[in-house]
């Protein structure tokens, strides 16, 4: 009878119980190491709690929804299990869809409801899980050795001896296994899934591990930055705007170069620039800095009015001269009244260098056009990033040109497999990371397991 493969899977989030699942499923005996006292911390926390597991549209998916120094590596995973086969995969364990758009949530609207669901299909299929085990080290005892050993010993000089040979040889090859040393635990397995996470929202647990892991073993690691995080920006003029919350149309611009753009709700907040439009970005703002480039968002608070204009600043200036026609008899004060949120207005008043209590028929034409060009190109630059603490996900990590996307497995270390975020692959808001957690996941464990 062929003996079962062992795996072990390091790491307990989103990724990792997948994957622990699959090689489960697929016959092999597994276990699940977990740093923290409960399994999946971090995914419980993620949809403000209501967990957004998966997003029907995956259109655009390369470099636009997923994104890396390689983002097409991630086809072949996302191809094997696509946002539907997501839904009908948690269907079985429990978990029924609440459709918001393309945006997928459980039915319950509990993100707990989700790792429930996970921890007992684990139990149902006698998956092993050592809680409170940081992983110290793993390694790999290889058999080539050991084999090298035995061609040595048994030199061929028949037919019948080269073919035992031979078989020895590869008995030994196939005999390499993995130690994973924990703090109070030693676990010895045939395969290894390393689905540690990042450094994303270290209370979770989350501080780098799975990096430093990977490095040990020989993997390359792309430099990591925080993504989906707000960025901190200089000047004082945001504290005067913290807590406004507008839709507006942003402009990643690096060293002169526009680099991506996005829309929706801005959140402005005392640092800076926050809200989704901003985690889009981030990304891009991280790298730029961290590289020394000069990095600043351009804002435009009205993109209502000028998204069909081949000029923004041009439609502004329309505006403000139909609304000085319109407020004949008011003041300036009171100009952006019922336009744009009253502290804001009252900021670009100041910054163009109008008196509140001037009148508005008195608005000379270059204040118009310098109220218009800070309305729809408002500069903030970009100076810091808010960090691994507040970011929700890392862009960087295992370089995925070492690593085969058909199977997750490590193209330098045989038996060795990734999953989620501890690799070069990030994805946008929109439950688009934990969709790369269930792919790669699902693919590493089925493939480790066999």
């Amino acid at each position: 009878m062929e003996r079962k493969r062992t795996v072990a899977v390091i790491g307990g989030g989103a990724a990792g119980m997948m994957a622990a699942i699959e090689a489960a499923r697929a016959g092999a005996i597994v276990t699940l190491i977990e740093k923290n006292a409960q399994l999946g911390k971090k995914l419980a926390t993620t949809g403000n709690g209501r967990c957004n597991y998966t997003n029907l549209d995956m259109g655009d998916r390369i470099g636009g929804k997923f994104r890396g120094f390689h983002p097409e590596f991630a086809v072949e995973a996302l191809d094997v299990l696509p946002p539907e086969a997501v839904l009908d995969w948690f269907r079985e364990i429990g978990v029924e869809p609440r459709f918001r758009g393309s945006y997928v949530y459980p039915n319950s609207d509990q993100a707990s409801a989700v790792v429930d669901a996970l921890r007992e299909e684990l139990h149902r299929l006698s998956v092993k899980v050592h809680y409170n085990a940081e992983v110290k080290s793993v390694q790999r005892v290889d058999g080539d050795a050991e084999a090298s050993a035995v061609k040595v010993s048994m030199p061929g000089k028949t037919a019948s001896a080269d073919g035992a040979a031979a078989s020895q040889i590869q008995q030994k090859r196939d005999a390499a296994y993995f130690l994973i040393q924990c703090v109070d635990a030693v676990v010895k397995a045939d395969r290894v899934i390393l689905a540690a996470g990042s450094k994303a929202a270290p209370k979770t647990g989350s501080n780098g591990d799975g990096y430093f892991i990977a490095r040990k073993l020989g993997h390359s690691i792309v430099p990591y930055v925080p993504a989906l995080c707000g960025i901190r920006c200089a000047g004082d003029a945001f504290k005067a705007l913290a807590g406004i919350r507008t839709e507006a149309a942003l402009e990643l611009v690096v060293d002169g170069h526009c680099v991506d753009r996005e829309a929706g709700e801005l959140q402005l907040v005392d640092y800076g620039i926050s809200g989704i439009p901003v985690f889009q970005l981030s990304r891009y703002a991280a790298y730029a800095l961290q590289e020394g480039k000069k990095a600043a968002v351009y804002i435009n608070f009205l993109p209502g009015f000028t998204e069909e204009a081949e000029d923004p600043k041009d439609r502004a200036l329309q505006l403000y001269r139909q609304r000085q026609e319109r407020l004949v008899g008011r003041k300036m004060e009171s100009f952006f009244t019922g336009l744009l949120h009253q502290k804001l207005g009252q900021l670009l008043l100041r910054m163009a260098n109008v008196r509140p209590e001037i009148p508005v028929a008195e608005l000379s034409e270059k204040q118009l056009r310098s109220l218009a060009s800070l309305s729809v190109r408002f500069k903030a630059e970009c100076v810091e990033m808010n960090g691994f603490q507040q970011a929700q996900v890392v862009a960087g990590g295992v370089d995925m040109s070492e690593v085969d996307p058909r199977t997750m497995a490590s193209r330098l270390v045989p038996g060795l497999y990734f999953a989620g975020e501890v690799l070069d692959i990030d994805g946008i808001c929109g439950g688009y990371n934990l969709q790369w957690a269930w792919a790669s996941g699902f693919v590493a464990g089925r493939h480790a397991a066999v």
